[in-house]
């Protein structure tokens, strides 16, 4: 039997630079962490250059600036033990945004996003949707969180609040 995988998700963190408090969340969740997803909105380069210390993938959101849209893409897919994760930021209204994200991204087995800060796991015609929130700026009565996405035979999230 194989090792599950670990992936850490995380979305909007907003920030310009790395914080105390940021550094103390990575250094819980992301440490030994198979692979760290960040979903756009980071805002500044710098929480970018901090999080390659960890085994990163990630795209760009629509408030980034522009020396992270030269580094990373708006949508990918990656791929994680037997599945292909497509990651996008999302955009536009909240109202409608799997739609959109389901006519861009197709062949995938799961579907992981950002933009609306509020998080979301659900399965749709069998694509798996995650949504880990905002790092700092959550909407809703969950607020502040981030996500854990577990892969073996199947794919399984977890929201975690902060």
């Amino acid at each position: 039997m194989s090792k599950a995988i670990k992936i850490v998700v995380m979305s909007d963190t907003h920030l310009d630079r790395p914080t105390g408090e940021f550094e103390t969340i990575c250094a819980r969740f992301c440490e030994g962490a198979d692979m760290v997803i960040h979903l756009g909105d980071w805002d500044r380069v710098g929480i970018l250059n901090y999080l390659e210390q960890y085994p990163l993938e990630a795209v760009s959101g629509n408030m980034d600036d522009t020396a992270i849209r030269l580094r990373l893409p708006a949508q990918r897919i990656v791929k994680a033990g037997a599945f292909r994760l497509g990651i996008t930021h999302g955009w536009g209204a909240s109202g409608g945004i799997r739609q959109r994200i389901a006519e861009q991204l197709s062949d995938v087995d799961a579907i992981l996003f950002g933009h609306t800060h509020q998080p979301f796991i659900g399965r749709e015609n069998g694509v798996f949707w995650f949504n880990p929130g905002s790092v700092f700026l959550g909407r809703g009565k969950l607020g502040n969180s981030i996500g854990l996405l577990t892969i073996d035979e199947t794919i399984e999230g977890e929201i975690i609040t902060l």
